[in-house]
């Protein structure tokens, strides 16, 4: 009897310390990060008729510019603004992407959020959500895109979040938008965005890394093909760029491309001409271009002619916030034709 017990006890002991077979955990879905800054690399080239990239933060935090933008951006307006656009804050976004492409206006923000609040927000102004999708998952939040759509008055928008990093908004046709998504992602191998592909690319290079600036590619027909004395109608893109020096004055830097040989120094003596034009104009009157720190100086080559000018801040101020702020401000605010 007690030799059965003793043979059970062992047989016990030895299923016990068997080892159970592995059963390998579920794996985690981790998607590569997405490509975010700058924020300028997910707006398309093709159809591209102009870009704007600021970096608000910059200037916000920049001790010259508090009074200015004060008077400009009031706190209470800002609030608003930023409860209304679910948690956005001009003064919080690092990087701000505005593009115009044929029936389409494309945005871009670059900030930390709450997608929830983001969605919240695009809910309640728009009409009609017509729908939902999750582009991109994964068990990393930073990494997932959540696009939604619908329809606002006689037009159309679409939202796109990037993770809890940047919020993307197409006003008309989304297409521009699922493009910045696809260069999130890494996926268009063959495409380049607007400022790494020609003619911007040249713009870009003769900009430089500037906390404020926008270009336009040609071909300029029609009415602009005029413009600059005539300039534009051989021009092959349009830049400028603005920077705030230690003196708490602005530089404004701006060039335009073109196949000018032989005939950049009457280039230049008309954008000379059309510079003067401006000055005297109201738009120079309000950007303070008539009343400069330092006088403009002019440059010219065989492909480009510019300008570089010193300016006072504060008009500059209200003058860039008066013409770029009530635009993007009707554009988040109106329907769209």
């Amino acid at each position: 009897m007690k030799r059965a017990r003793a043979l059970s006890l062992a047989a016990v002991i030895a299923v016990g310390c068997t080892p159970h077979p592995h059963v390998p955990a579920a794996p985690i879905i981790t998607a590569p990060p997405l490509h975010l800054a700058p924020l300028g690399d997910l707006a398309p080239a093709g159809g591209l008729v102009w870009i704007v990239e600021a970096r608000p933060r910059v200037f916000f935090s920049d001790p010259s510019l508090i009074a200015a933008l004060a008077e400009v951006f009031p706190e209470r307006r800002l609030d608003t603004a930023a409860k209304e656009q679910g948690g956005l804050d001009l003064r919080a976004i690092d990087d701000l992407v505005a593009a115009g492409y044929p029936g389409t206006t494309l945005l871009l923000a670059h900030q930390v959020i709450d997608p929830a609040r983001v969605e919240a927000a695009f809910a309640a102004r728009v009409a009609d959500v017509e729908g939902r999708a999750i582009d991109r998952g994964g068990d990393d939040p930073r990494g997932v895109l959540i696009r939604a759509w619908g329809a606002r008055g006689t037009g159309h928008e679409t939202v796109v979040v990037f993770g809890h990093e940047a919020v993307g908004l197409a006003l008309g046709d989304g297409a521009r938008l699922r493009a910045a998504e696809l260069f999130a992602e890494d996926k268009l191998k063959r495409a380049q965005p607007a400022w790494r592909r020609p003619p911007l690319d040249r713009v870009a290079d003769l900009l430089g890394d500037a906390p404020l600036r926008a270009a336009a590619p040609g071909p300029f027909a029609g009415a602009w093909s005029a413009g600059v004395g005539g300039l534009l109608a051989a021009a092959t893109a349009a830049g400028v760029a603005v920077r705030v020096e230690d003196d708490g004055t602005a530089q404004v830097h701006g060039v335009l491309t073109g196949p000018w040989g032989e005939r950049a120094a009457d280039a230049q003596q008309r954008l000379q001409s059309s510079y003067k034009t401006l000055t005297d104009s109201g738009l120079g009157h309000l950007l303070g271009l008539h009343h400069p720190a330092s006088p403009p100086r002019f440059i010219s080559s065989t492909d480009v002619v510019g300008f570089d000018v010193q300016l006072q801040i504060e008009p500059l101020v209200r003058g860039l916030a008066d013409a770029t702020t009530t635009g993007l401000q009707e554009m988040m605010t109106r329907p769209l034709p």
